[in-house]
């Protein structure tokens, strides 16, 4: 009787989700959802399998194929799709295939914000090797204080959609992006809405080229309390003249900004109109550091800087010979 009744429990119903799931990935797709006659509980976890092998051939006809594939993807899973795996034969209609791949891509970008959402005390946060995706790339975090975002490449140049970052403690930002319009992106979208202000922002690093110093501006004008700047420009031959008017709006310019330190520094005329704008608009700077390249004329850099009035009677002006 023991014996009997030993053999009547369900073992493997008594196991939490996410290892079902996991059990039921090393199933052919078939049978993976046969299983949700079982019980109740069954009926809809095949859903929620973390890859799937789904192969056309498989199936009776192509509408069940189809079928199958909606109801998967479509789901109101919350976890994300880790592996998938798809076999079409050449002849079959594939239109669905792209509704199928966005479904999935949507859930990881979900899953993601999850799990920063889930880290209450996160401070640091390092993401290399982002793709392209259809969707921004979202970072919603309270505690967040620095975040630095890296190696990020695409297959299709500008199709990196952008990210979004929801962080009020954030003061350090690093974002390496050769694909997106860096500062032209941040001036066109500072026309239609506000942007967001970085109230703890302290340091801030960029490198651009001089055809964005135009709106460079607009984006320092969202960090009322940088104290430190470093700057490298690269790409001359794409300048376009800076308008002093706005720098000279710039809340940190004049009232929070200490430090300043140019990199690479040849002593182009897109860089020392930079430089003058810092001099005669930094109320409180204390130090500005030129870091020159092998190309810079010395001589030449020291005469313009002799020229320039400062609004900082104490700033000290540093060059460095690399």
């Amino acid at each position: 009787m023991a014996c009997s009744k030993v053999l009547k429990e369900d073992r493997i119903s008594e196991l939490p989700d996410p290892l079902i799931c996991q059990i039921l990935t090393h199933l052919p797709a078939k049978d993976t959802v046969r299983t949700s006659v079982l019980s109740i509980r069954w009926t809809n976890i095949w859903l929620c399998v973390p890859s799937l092998k789904l192969t056309s051939r498989d199936f009776s006809n192509f509408n069940a194929f189809v079928s199958f594939g909606d109801r998967f993807f479509h789901s109101d899973r919350s976890s994300c799709i880790h592996k998938l795996e798809l076999t079409i034969n050449e002849n079959e209609e594939k239109s669905y295939i792209i509704s199928w791949i966005d479904a999935a891509v949507k859930r990881k970008d979900a899953a993601f914000e999850r799990f920063i959402s889930c880290c209450p005390v996160l401070e640091d946060l390092r993401i290399n090797g982002c793709v392209s995706k259809p969707q921004p790339f979202r970072v919603h975090s309270r505690s967040l204080k620095r975040l630095y975002i890296g190696d990020c490449y695409s297959t299709l140049v500008d199709s990196v959609p952008g990210v979004v970052i929801d962080a009020p403690q954030l003061c350090c930002l690093s974002i390496l992006d050769n694909k997106s319009k860096r500062f032209k992106m941040i001036y066109n979208y500072s026309k239609s809405e506000s942007l967001p202000q970085f109230s703890f922002m302290s340091r801030l690093s960029v490198t651009f080229s001089p055809q964005d110093l135009k709106w460079l501006a607009t984006f320092l004008e969202s960090c009322p309390n940088l104290k430190s700047l470093v700057v490298v420009l690269f790409d001359y031959y794409h300048y376009e003249e800076l308008h002093s008017e706005e720098m000279n709006k710039i809340k940190c310019l004049q009232s929070s900004l200490e430090f300043v330190d140019f990199k690479l520094f040849s002593g182009h005329v897109a860089e020392m109109k930079l430089v003058r704008c810092f001099l005669e608009n930094c109320a409180i700077l204390k130090k500005l550091t030129l870091h020159l390249d092998s190309k810079s004329t010395e001589d030449e850099i020291v005469k313009t800087l002799l020229e320039i009035p400062r609004a900082s009677t104490t700033c000290e002006v540093v060059i460095v010979k690399e």
